[in-house]
């Protein structure tokens, strides 16, 4: 109970004692009933967005992780400038003072180091956490009002990351610039921290997802763009291959030969979800543009002969095309014209694709 409850009413009355006046009590700062609830006040922990960790984990790599942790007043608890409050347990310690703006807002935040452990045994246990709350207008200092010794329970968990060739965050995507109908590929490790070995070691059977967005647009987000999946080796090494120029993909995904559409820059990334021992995480997104033919630079009218043999599905002129703009032997400084009319062929089904 908070501990000016005991001298309610005191607040406007002046009392004396052998003479002497004393002063009235100060007025009361935690107000409302909820305050006593030290289940009912609410703490989280911040993590970057990449771990899509809860609000009462903490996401650990090698090293100790700097972390903002919030402390909230429960609804109908009145907090004054001057409360002070503390959210611990063994691995961190968060505590501050109310200023006037943050006790208006019902809450406050503190920049803390979260410690890491010695063994990966920790990762996943529900470690409780203690929370104080101290009515500064009480005048007792070290008296808290609220003091709820399992305000739930923090839950540490092992870093994941993707790694190529020495560069952290990232999965590679070759085939650059793409050929619409061409298959991009993605190759990296996913790595786990070990807190035991103090290294990061490969994650075997871990399901990779492959994801694209585009630069601009309504699909210019992550949100529902799956192209293809795959588990990760017993390195934790993993290779993802996607289609380019399939129909656009709905909330269940894609096949690997149905997308994403041909046509501007395209971004791609690996993404792990993660699991209740380690932390999800994604590459930072590589951009990859689409190959461009410089028709100027090619004698008159041949788009317009090449794109008339298609729609007439003229094979004999497709093929005549095609010896023209890159024989069978020079066709890698063509590469770009030759898919051109290849894919015309292959629409017409003037030809297989393989």
């Amino acid at each position: 109970m908070i501990t000016k409850r005991l001298i309610a009413g005191a607040a406007s009355l002046a009392l004396t004692l052998g003479g002497v006046a004393l002063a009235a009590a100060p007025a009361r700062a935690l107000t409302g009933a909820s305050c006593d609830d030290g289940g009912a006040w609410s703490w989280s922990i911040a993590n970057p967005a990449r771990y899509q960790a809860g609000p009462h984990e903490a996401v650990l790599g090698l090293s100790n992780a700097v972390r903002t942790v919030t402390i909230k007043a429960p609804a109908g608890c009145t907090v004054d400038a001057g409360d002070t409050w503390r959210v611990y347990n063994g691995y961190f310690s968060a505590e501050g003072t109310f200023n006037a703006e943050e006790a208006a807002a019902g809450k406050d935040t503190d920049r803390v180091s979260v410690a890491v452990p010695t063994s990966n045994a920790v990762a996943g246990d529900e470690i409780p956490v203690r929370l104080k709350v101290n009515d500064s207008s009480a005048g007792i200092p070290g008296v808290w009002d609220v003091d709820e010794s399992s305000a739930g329970s923090l839950v540490l968990l092992r870093r994941t990351l993707f790694k190529y060739h020495g560069v952290t965050d990232w999965m590679n995507f070759i085939n650059e610039p793409y050929l619409c109908g061409d298959p991009v590929e993605g190759a990296a490790a996913l790595l786990r921290a070990s807190w035991t070995s103090k290294r990061y070691l490969g994650y075997a059977g871990r399901t990779v997802r492959m994801e694209y967005r585009l630069t601009d647009g309504p699909d210019s987000a992550w949100d529902n763009r799956f192209l293809f999946s795959d588990r990760t080796d017993d390195s934790g090494y993993v290779e993802l291959i996607d289609f380019l120029g399939g129909e656009e993909e709905g909330p269940g995904g894609v096949t690997p030969d149905d997308g994403p559409p041909c046509g501007g820059t395209i971004v791609f990334r690996g993404h792990y979800g993660g699991n209740s021992t380690s932390s999800g995480t994604w590459s930072n997104g590589d951009a990859i543009a689409e190959a461009t033919i410089a028709w100027d630079k090619y004698r008159p009218h041949l788009k317009e002969e090449i794109d008339a043999a298609g729609t007439a599905k003229d094979c004999a002129k497709l093929e005549q095309l095609a010896r023209e703009v890159a024989p069978p032997d020079q066709r890698d400084p063509y590469l770009a014209l030759w898919t051109y009319v290849f894919r015309w062929g292959v629409q017409t089904g003037c030809w297989e694709d393989d």
